[in-house]
């Protein structure tokens, strides 16, 4: 397994793992200044519920995608057990 990039983000400056096979992020070391202020505190808490939204909304897309491939791999192998209807199923503990 490959070890995971360490990564400078420009924007923000944070440290980042990520995985070279997935190219997701594994970890995220935040290091975010305090803020001078209230109004730079509320666009702060504005900008990141933007990115949750964003985050939510892709979660749900991928959900979605996981069912229907999930539903079509179950009727595939319905249609492999009805055509050998004989056949046991493999056990996975048989090392033959």
């Amino acid at each position: 397994m490959p070890e995971a990039l360490d990564v400078s983000c420009p924007c923000c400056g944070a440290l980042l793992k990520v995985d070279p096979e997935t190219g997701s992020v594994v970890w995220a070391d935040k290091k975010k200044a305090p803020a001078k202020n209230f109004d730079e505190l509320v666009s702060r808490v504005a900008s990141q519920k933007d990115v949750l939204e964003d985050k939510f909304a892709r979660s749900v897309a991928q959900t979605r995608n996981q069912k229907d491939i999930l539903e079509k791999k179950f009727e595939e192998a319905k249609k492999r057990a009805a055509a050998d209807p004989t056949g046991r199923p493999p056990n996975p503990f048989d090392n033959e």
